[in-house]
């Protein structure tokens, strides 16, 4: 990820940029997703969390590929200009647990 932005600072054909956290509004970007050099998947919705520190995304991939930490490789940037290869790996979804479907009658009385 450090050397997709960095390319903005240097000479030469930059990598499309990240934004971040996520412009909602912009349009709809679809990036190929690959395992051992196959095409396995498309990858969309990226954004950065803050609360992982990581860059994340939503991927639709071949079921053979779909275990939790699969090595897959995003191709980041648009055919006909400078892509970059971003090592990724498979993580279930919901990617945090959803604490708001908790029974409340398991909480401690003093909550």
């Amino acid at each position: 990820m450090a050397d997709v932005y960095a390319s903005l600072l240097r000479a030469g054909d930059p990598y499309d940029f990240m934004e971040m956290p996520r412009n909602l509004l912009g349009s709809m970007w679809v990036d190929r997703v690959m395992a051992g050099g196959l095409d396995v998947g498309a990858s969309t919705s990226r954004c950065y969390s803050y609360y992982f520190r990581e860059m994340l995304s939503l991927a639709t991939v071949h079921v053979e590929f779909a275990q939790p930490d699969t090595a897959v490789e995003i191709v980041w940037g648009r055919p006909g200009h400078a892509q970059k290869v971003i090592r990724a790996k498979v993580a279930p979804a919901p990617y945090k647990r959803d604490n708001r479907k908790i029974d409340l009658a398991s909480l401690p009385s003093y909550i």
